[in-house]
């Protein structure tokens, strides 16, 4: 929530000041930068982490963009720190991919391929017992 709060608010402030005359024709470039910005900020505002017996899902916004991974690929999970660059949203990471949307929190799954997806969270301590007790 945190994060949506600061792309409408940053985004709002863009737009202001937007509306000044001297843009001339690329006011109209600026305004739809700045409505993907927004629509941007709404999709990966809201984090969606499902566990079952067989997968872990993860999807933003609406459903999409969304990750799953099988158990049975999961070698290794563990509750890290994210690095304040690694920053929100859907992004490459050493050895992998991260999802996130608030916090510096995530839990890292290691995938046998050695590859990793992490996936941030305000529930770290739930979410590393959701997925060990379904592993």
């Amino acid at each position: 929530m945190m994060y949506l709060i600061s792309v409408l608010g940053v985004a709002g402030a863009v737009i202001g000041f937007g509306r000044r005359d001297d843009l001339g024709g690329g006011f109209w470039v600026y305004q739809a930068a700045m409505m993907l910005l927004i629509v941007t900020g709404v999709v990966i505002a809201r984090l969606t982490v499902v566990v079952d017996d067989r997968t872990v899902t993860t999807s933003f916004g609406w459903g999409w963009p969304n990750r799953e991974i099988a158990l049975a690929d999961v070698a290794a999970v563990s509750h890290v720190r994210n690095s304040w660059w690694y920053g929100w949203g859907l992004r490459r990471v050493a050895r992998g991919w991260m999802y996130n949307n608030s916090g510096r929190d995530a839990i890292e799954l290691t995938l046998r391929s050695g590859k990793v997806f992490r996936v941030g969270t305000d529930e770290p301590t739930e979410l590393l017992t959701a997925i060990n007790r379904a592993r």
